[in-house]
Parts: structure tokens; sequence; C-alpha cells
């Protein structure tokens, strides 16, 4: 699996019987039928032009609309799976499991960035340096990144939970600091929709470590049941109390919590 570009070896089912081929000049707009089209039985000039339902393709290209701080729609050049004939521009929510955990490419550093900057790593309080991030789709359609240095365990771990027909899907990676300082902030004033929040340069989410797990709400969901039986085995660990999203790659704290017969750190009491 490419780390940078993970569709790019995959096929992908449709699942969607609206699914609308974009104008690749302007993916905002939908291809319709004109009259010089050769139009399919049960279409007429100026409907949408679709990819069936069902169809098996493959992604060759992506490309990203932003619409937020994170959030992204994002739409993929699709081909068919067997012939490799262009079909033409869609949106990734029209395929199969919605581009959940497919990576979209890196974000290296670029010179000059500072220690407020994309890729500026802080612990403790304390400005680490740079380091090299991935983009990935998180499990609500939502761009995140996660440090390169996670992302072989992390697809070890989700390829495994998979195998067991469980869904291991990140919520939140890595955060920068003005975004640890929006949540801080939007927290510390009890806006809606806030959870709690270190102060920014102290959130292991700004060390690259630091990975929130869609779990619905802890014990009894299929995955959190399965990350705590299994996460420690790829170096992953709960290390927050009250916070059963929450799961840190730390191979030798994951490894002292496998041999005490836990998933957690000490310090984490629920």
């Amino acid at each position: 699996m490419s780390i940078a570009q993970s569709y790019l070896d995959k096929q992908f089912t449709v699942t969607d019987s609206d699914a609308r081929i974009r104008d690749a000049a302007n993916l905002i707009e939908y291809l319709v039928f004109k009259p010089s089209d050769l139009i399919p039985p049960g279409k007429s000039v100026g409907d949408p032009k679709t990819i069936p339902d069902g169809s098996v393709v493959a992604i060759t290209e992506v490309k990203m609309l932003p619409t937020g701080s994170k959030s992204s729609t994002v739409f993929a050049k699709a081909v068919d799976a067997g012939t490799r004939n262009e079909i033409g521009w869609t949106s990734t929510r029209n395929l199969a499991g919605g581009f959940v955990n497919e990576t979209l490419g890196t974000l290296l550093p670029s010179p000059g960035d500072g220690r407020f900057g994309p890729n500026a790593a802080w612990s403790g309080g304390s400005y680490l340096g740079q380091i090299d991030l991935v983009r990935i789709v998180d499990v609500g359609s939502e761009i995140e990144t996660i440090a390169v240095s996670t992302v072989k365990e992390y697809f070890a771990m989700t390829t495994a939970a998979l195998r067991n027909s469980v869904k291991v899907a990140i919520k939140s990676g890595f955060r920068s600091y003005p975004e640890q300082k929006h949540l801080f902030e939007g927290f510390s004033r009890g806006l809606p929709g806030f959870n709690r929040a270190a102060k920014p340069g102290f959130s292991n989410h700004q060390n690259g470590t630091a990975f929130d797990i869609a779990v619905s709400g802890g014990a009894g969901n299929n995955t959190y049941d399965w990350l705590c039986i299994n996460a420690t085995s790829f170096g992953f660990v709960r290390t927050v109390s009250r916070e059963p999203w929450h799961w840190e790659f730390n191979p030798t704290r994951a490894k002292a919590a496998k041999n005490a017969g836990t998933f957690k750190t000490p310090n984490v009491r629920d």
C-alpha cells in the first residue's frame, strides 16, 4: 500500500443510485446529457449523467474542495476497473465505505515554517520541530492528518480489524497549534460543540501520537471492544480517563499494558 495515496491499488464499488458525474473543469457542476449524446433508456436531454449503482471502479486521481477548516468534499476520477476506460469525476461519498481511511497524499513542511505552522509538533508546552504528515479521510468524510511514523502500524491495525468484520476509523489525528488553540478556547468558553481540550502546546494530538477513534460510547461498541483486546499488539494504548475514543501510538507503554493484562495506562480510571 502506498502511504501517500492508498486508493491507487484498490477497487471500489459505487453504492448510490444517483452517483452523478462531475464536470472536470468545475467539480461543483454535474455533466448532463446533450442532444448529441447517446442517451440510455430512461434518460432524457438535460438529465445528469451518472455511474450505474454497483459499478466496480478504480480511482486514478483525487481532488479536494475545502468547505471549512478541515472539512472538504473529496472527488475521485473513476475508471472502469476492468477495461480502465475513463468514466469521470464523482464524489467519494458515492463509493462503498465513503473513502474512510484512504490516504490522499503527504503534507511536508515548507521552508520557513515555524513553531505555529501546520507541521509543527509540540509536547508538554515545548516545540519539538517539524514532522511529515499524511492526509487521511476520517469517519465524517473530513480530512485529518497523521504522522508518517504512525501510518504503517495504524493500517496494520485497521486491516486486522477488518478481518474480524470490525471497522476502525479515525475521528481526529494530528492538530496544529492554531487548531488546538481553537479547540481549547471553545472548550474554555463553554461553546456548543466543543469537548474537553488541552491547552495549545500540551495535547498529544500535537506530537503525532494521538488518535481519536470512532467508538460510539465505549464498552459494548464492537470497535472499542476489539481495540481493548487487540490495540496494544499494534503499539496503541488508551491513555486518557473518560475518553474511550482516545488512543495513542506508544509501543513502549502499549507493551507494558499488554504485559499487565490491560489495554490502558495506569492513570486511566474508566
